[in-house]
């Protein structure tokens, strides 16, 4: 699967326009990338997988995770097809059960993964979380990058980032 193919699937179902939409920085957009269904898609998710899987391998990461939302399906995916341990980061601890703020796979070195990157904050929040935790991470890919200021403050952070693509290749 390529690139190319991965994008008409974007296109064609999962961006949103034509209504108003608030966006995760709070900023009012005309476009909104809902890539839910793109990652939850059989042939959608093993683009994905096909696309990131490589680019984390070369970072020689023992685990990857992200969110406990959006970045959920893209995780498992890397690691049924991937062989890569997988973990995500709550917004904050349950009330019940274990009670822990990272579940599932957590290594020693992480790249962290998620479907739309904003303003950063959501990778941030993974990050000092494992960072606590004893876990280094330098790198995050996302799908699509809206160039909201999300590459700049995860460098800011030590963390570099790269997207598969950018709102700009959408031409939104």
């Amino acid at each position: 699967m390529t690139r190319e193919e991965l994008k008409k699937l974007i296109l064609k179902k999962g961006v949103v326009t034509g209504k108003p939409i608030i966006l995760s920085s709070t900023r009012m957009s005309t476009y909104y990338f809902n890539l839910r269904p793109i990652a939850l898609d059989p042939v959608g998710c093993k683009m994905i997988a096909d696309i990131m899987i490589p680019r984390i391998k070369q970072y020689e990461a023992d685990c990857v995770g992200g969110t406990e939302d959006s970045s959920l399906p893209i995780i498992s995916i890397i690691c049924a097809l991937g062989g890569i341990p997988g973990f995500y980061v709550r917004k904050q601890t349950q009330k019940y059960g274990l009670r822990e703020l990272i579940e599932g796979n957590l290594g020693n070195v992480a790249v962290l993964v998620d479907d739309v990157a904003t303003s950063g904050e959501s990778l941030l929040h993974v990050a000092r979380t494992i960072r606590e935790a004893g876990c280094q991470v330098e790198h995050s890919i996302t799908i699509v990058d809206l160039l909201e200021g999300a590459k700049e403050r995860l460098a800011s952070h030590g963390i570099k980032h790269e997207s598969i693509f950018d709102r700009d290749d959408f031409k939104l």
